[in-house]
């Protein structure tokens, strides 16, 4: 796991690297490395920071093939990395390391875009021919790893695995994207191929993009994902045992590491899982780490030590408190990138810090949501078919009258919550209603709040919506399309990696995903019970309470935190500042909002975070607004 930064253009000026290298330095601690050549006209150069995991020794980057033909900076991990290196022996190909580095070098030297889809694990990855003076860029299916680029004037390209990093390169805009803050406030995040910044483009999950002889390719797919849907006969038992032992083989693989790994152990039903088949690998008490909350209502402390008694592992704990969240704060949105506004940032950041303390990989259960069907919001939408049957003058009058007035509690995801979230948004099609209900600000808000909105979905994800399958399986990929990779991974990714650490998700290994997507929706969701067949598959393995308690996110109680400790910075952020001068954001909505939180009469609290990191983060980086 590590960082990297490259480009090419017209001038040769292999100093623009050590200030894109500088900002990613949190990601590859235990080494740098830089390569550059000419190729007629143009200057190419790559740049890396390396996590030392796999071949100690022999993985440094950027690394070249024998001859000097091929170039490779590479972040991430492939795990079926020794099939393809027995593959390309047998072509004669004789290898000079241990590590997957220099088997995604010679595969792509060999097969270049075409050999993407063989690959199992997670990446991003620049590869230079000097041969013919031509680039290759490519990200990992699902979108666990990040890659940043921007074309240059003189038609030349650079990119990075961080914005920020991107940003310190003088041919890439600083101005700040009206569209991208439309989606940023919507949701919490900002789909690709936008970025917050005018110009600089996040590579889609599954695609790669090729520059030569100045022009840079539009991104194309090399694996579309499509959930195909199929009758199983085959009964949930049998697919239980089937999934536990595809789940276990999953664990196996991500275990394959030169130093220890530990696992995030939340005591939900993902985590548990992974951690109990994780343990079972390994030779030693396993390490897994977990946050605890004063607030019991997001507090998960107990579950995760009651799995970790059980499994045996070496379990450690820090608790989040008020007065730990101001101790972390500031430099936990330092090192976040690109603004995202999910506020469980903060305690996964705590709890990479506490990992990295010990451990330089672990595994986490991320994805079981998207592919099992974990989510409350799937079963609502059955309950959304029944409402409608309602007569309309009690939906419309009576029930938002009701709703409209009930004062919301701090606790996690309140009756409350849910209820208004429900009533205000249930009426739309299945795709579209999901999307409301997942986003931070519905329709009139966001267009109150962002002057530039005009859709009724922010245009990125309009695009998720077509061709979607009307069904379960249907929502599940719009989330693994969407939220996943924009909000989770990118969370994950940013507060792991600034410590130095590296998070791998066997929920999301290929082969688990593939043979997901095509079981029926039902064994997802079944009479009203999420995870069907991932708890079916548990039993036995994991403790009942687990398997059975009521699902709960790993979340802070932003509420009641902004009303206490992060006031004065809520305030700040609506002090006159370029982001209402610029007429981007609608400072009067949100003060309105700000009101609110003392009447607890609305829930505008993910949006007003969202603010506070986008304001510190104008601030910090000095953008054109």
């Amino acid at each position: 796991m590590c960082g990297f930064v490259g480009f090419v253009q017209r001038t040769r000026a292999l100093e623009q690297l050590s200030p894109m290298l500088r900002r990613i330095v949190h990601r590859g601690p235990d080494g740098e490395g830089a390569w550059s050549a000419s190729h007629g006209e143009w200057f190419a150069a790559l740049g890396h920071r390396r996590l030392a995991i796999v071949d100690i020794v022999g993985g440094v980057q950027p690394m070249s093939t024998p001859d000097g033909s091929t170039h490779l900076t590479y972040n991430g991990e492939l795990y079926n990395f020794p099939a393809l290196r027995r593959d390309l022996e047998k072509l004669g190909v004789e290898f000079n390391t241990r590590s997957d580095t220099e088997v995604i070098l010679r595969h792509c030297e060999t097969h270049w875009a075409g050999g993407l889809s063989a690959f199992n694990g997670m990446f991003a990855f620049a590869l230079w021919d000097q041969t013919r003076g031509r680039l290759l860029l490519a990200r990992d299916r699902v979108g666990i790893k990040p890659l940043y680029y921007a074309n240059l004037a003189d038609g030349g390209i650079t990119f990075a695995s961080e914005l920020t990093a991107l940003l310190q390169h003088p041919g890439v805009s600083r101005k700040l994207s009206a569209a991208a803050v439309e989606s940023y406030f919507f949701s919490d995040y900002v789909p690709p191929p936008l970025s917050l910044v005018d110009g600089a483009n996040k590579l889609p999950p599954g695609h790669y993009l090729e520059w030569e002889g100045g022009r840079a390719s539009a991104p194309r797919p090399y694996f579309r994902f499509s959930p195909s849907e199929s009758p199983s006969y085959t009964r949930p038992e049998a697919l239980a045992a089937d999934l536990w032992s595809r789940l276990g083989a999953a664990v196996e693989r991500q275990m394959m590491s030169d130093v220890p790994v530990g696992v995030f152990l939340s005591g939900g039903i993902d985590s548990s899982c992974v951690a109990t088949l994780a343990q079972q690998y390994s030779d030693s008490p396993l390490r897994t780490f977990s946050i605890a909350f004063d607030d019991p209502t997001f507090d998960e402390s107990a579950h995760a030590r009651e799995v970790a008694r059980r499994i045996g592992s070496a379990h450690v704990e820090e608790r989040l408190s008020k007065a730990r969240l101001i101790d972390v704060v500031d430099v936990a949105l330092s090192r976040l990138d690109e603004p995202l506004a999910d506020p469980s940032y903060l305690p996964t950041f705590l709890v990479s810090q506490l990992a990295a303390s010990e451990v330089k990989v672990v595994l986490g259960g991320d994805g079981g949501d998207e592919v099992f069907g974990g989510y409350p919001t799937y079963r609502a939408h059955e309950y959304a078919r029944l409402y409608r049957a309602l007569p309309k003058a009690i939906r419309d009058r009576a029930m938002k009258a009701l709703v409209s007035r009930m004062p919301e509690r701090d606790s996690y995801q309140s009756l409350e919550w849910k209820m208004k979230r429900f009533v205000q948004r249930w009426d739309d099609d299945d795709g579209r209603r999901h999307l409301r209900w997942m986003s931070n600000l519905d329709v009139d808000d966001l267009r109150a709040g962002v002057p530039s909105a005009r859709g009724v979905i922010p245009m990125p994800f309009e695009s998720a919506l077509v061709g979607l399958p009307e069904s379960l399986n249907g929502l599940l990929a719009l989330d693994f399309t969407t939220y996943l990779p924009g909000s989770v991974l990118t969370k994950v990714d940013r507060a792991s990696m600034a410590h130095g650490l590296e998070v791998r998700p066997p929920m999301l290994d290929n082969e688990i995903v593939d043979w997901a997507f095509r079981l029926p929706s039902t064994m997802k969701v079944h009479r009203g019970r999420s995870k069907f067949l991932l708890k079916l598959a548990a039993r036995g393995h994991v403790s009942d309470e687990i398997i059975d308690r009521k699902k709960k996110g790993f979340g802070i109680p932003l509420r009641a935190w902004l009303r206490g400790p992060l006031r004065p910075r809520l305030m700040r952020a609506l002090e006159p500042s370029p982001l209402w001068a610029s007429g981007l954001l609608h400072r009067e909505a949100f003060l309105g909002w700000a009101r609110r939180l003392e009447t607890r009469t609305g829930d505008y609290s993910k949006a007003l975070w969202a603010l506070i990191v986008l304001d510190e983060w104008v601030r910090r980086e000095a953008l054109d607004v």
